[in-house]
């Protein structure tokens, strides 16, 4: 998922619910093109992306750079929040009216390739050029022979660890390439006995299961997609270590974090920001973000349990992907400004990491010189998970992908309320996701 923005689950669920149902409908939708056009004898192209508002203020600025090395073109800008923007793009989809490029992200995207509405950018190699771009950055969006996106840049999950607090507790900073997930529990138990202090914050998203599952040599789909790829007994396990974190005193409460969580806090007013707890899960794009916000400096440790385990848990990959509408009446011009979003340096200057680090890397060469210390950082992290050699994510199912988050997020809240037991809740979690296949 896009890792930029967190807004609330709950309205991020009513989208996913939206964007599901209306699926069905642009299967039946009429033929009628994406709407375009000219302007004064422009070549007119709408971009849609969703974000913050500061990326929305760079993508801007990114655009005005491509219309001045293309004078043909004229691109409209279309952007909103997270959740607006899949309710929009459904709406559009149904209604044969998709911007003409646009900004994708997994497990989403699937359901838009499974049906057709995404071009296939191998039509257009002659004006997107992807020969910079690493073959595992566009294995996600490579599906049955074509290509369907093309990397934003690479991002990867991992813990903001905040040393200050650390120090204030009395307690280490963690060895991350030793610690396990017991020691984990620990050192937020021992943090958390300082008055005004928690170890870390409750693990509330599926960041921490994707590393679980893999350190298990398992996945969340099986290779092709086509079918679930863990085990019950490993999912259980999971949430039997989350209910181990809980009851240690190491985190929050349940109602404390699902009240953050329903109220749209973002990374930036996550309770590491606020100088309250030692550790955060987090995409590491937002290590910027966070630092911003706190007012001093993080450290990105990779996620416990990498000694011994089964297969790397930790992997890097592209949070986000631009695509183009498969009905749109000028591919040229949506493929000119594809390439320019991934093999511009003069785009990537203007955003940095703000969409993940460039996987082209002669464009990441060309900024290097500019990066803040947190950027460096984070190119730091991902060059330290890509020398772990983690396997290739599996590319979700295209139909039951999209339901995961909002499963994942209803029994997760089950097991911390004592709703459902770890066991009870991994069975039902299979059980869900089978009915969307």
């Amino acid at each position: 998922m896009n890792h930029s923005s967190r807004l609330s689950r709950r309205s991020r669920l009513r989208a996913v619910g939206l964007t599901c149902s209306v699926f069905a409908l642009a299967l039946t939708a009429g033929c009628a093109g994406d709407s375009s056009g000219s302007n004064g004898g422009k070549t007119v192209i709408r971009f849609n992306w969703w974000g913050s508002d500061s990326r929305h203020e760079m993508t801007k600025q990114m655009i005005a750079v491509f219309e001045k090395e293309h004078p043909n073109i004229d691109v409209q800008p279309e952007y909103s929040n997270w959740d607006d923007y899949w309710k929009k793009l459904s709406t559009s989809a149904a209604a044969s009216d998709m911007p003409d490029v646009l900004q994708i992200t997994d497990p989403f995207m699937y359901s838009y390739i499974d049906n057709g509405q995404l071009m296939d950018l191998k039509k257009v190699k002659d004006v997107l050029h992807t020969d910079k771009l690493p073959a595992n950055s566009m294995a996600m969006t490579t599906v049955k022979g074509g290509l369907y996106g093309v990397p934003a840049g690479d991002s990867a999950f991992g813990i903001a660890a905040d040393p200050a607090v650390f120090k204030k507790a009395g307690v280490p900073m963690p060895d991350d390439t030793k610690w396990s997930w017991d020691d984990y529990v620990k050192v937020s138990k021992a943090v958390s006995k300082t008055k005004g202090l928690v170890g870390t914050v409750m693990p509330l998203y599926p960041n921490d299961l994707g590393p679980w599952l893999r350190q298990h040599g398992e996945d969340y789909w099986t290779e092709d997609g086509s079918q679930i790829g863990f085990t019950e007994g490993t999912m259980a396990g999971y949430w039997e270590w989350v209910v181990k974190l809980r009851d240690s005193g190491g985190t929050t409460s349940a109602d404390a974090a699902v009240e953050a969580l329903s109220s749209g806090a973002g990374v930036e007013q996550s309770l590491v920001a606020q100088h309250k707890a030692a550790m955060t899960d987090v995409s590491v794009t937002q290590l910027g973000a966070l630092e911003g916000a706190s007012g001093r400096e993080a450290k990105l440790l990779l996620f416990p349990g990498e000694k011994g385990a089964s297969q790397v848990g930790a992997y890097t990959k592209p949070g986000i992907f631009f695509g183009a509408s498969a009905r749109t009446e000028h591919p040229k011009e949506a493929a000119e400004l594809l390439d320019f979003l991934v093999n511009s340096p003069e785009a990537a200057k203007i955003q940095k990491f703000d969409r993940g680090v460039p996987n082209n890397p002669d464009v990441l060469k060309a900024i290097t010189p500019e990066l803040s210390p947190a950027e460096k950082r984070i190119a730091d992290y991902l060059g330290r998970v890509n020398a772990l050699k983690p396997t290739a994510l599996h590319i979700p199912n295209a139909k039951a992908g999209p339901a995961v988050p909002e499963i994942f997020q209803r029994l997760n809240e089950d097991v911390l309320f004592n709703r459902l037991s770890p066991k009870a809740a991994a069975k039902k979690f299979i059980s869900e996701i089978k009915s969307q296949l």
